[in-house]
């Protein structure tokens, strides 16, 4: 191959490397500025008092021996 050739392959490739990087950073920065949640607190409390389901099995009193 041509030193040219070469020279523009390299360039090239770091070119579409840099574009990528860029991207992948924009990405980031957006994702990091949006809210977690879009729920205002109030409604949050809401739903969480509605949907509350015990998680721990019911345990049966027994009486011991």
């Amino acid at each position: 191959m041509d030193p040219a050739t070469i020279l523009v392959l390299v360039m090239g490739a770091g070119v579409a490397a840099l574009l990528i990087w860029f991207e992948i950073n924009s990405r980031r920065n957006d994702a990091s500025k949006t809210p977690e949640s879009t729920l205002a607190p109030s409604a949050l409390e809401t739903l969480t008092k509605k949907g509350q389901t015990s998680v721990e099995p019911k345990r049966e009193n027994r009486k011991a021996a």
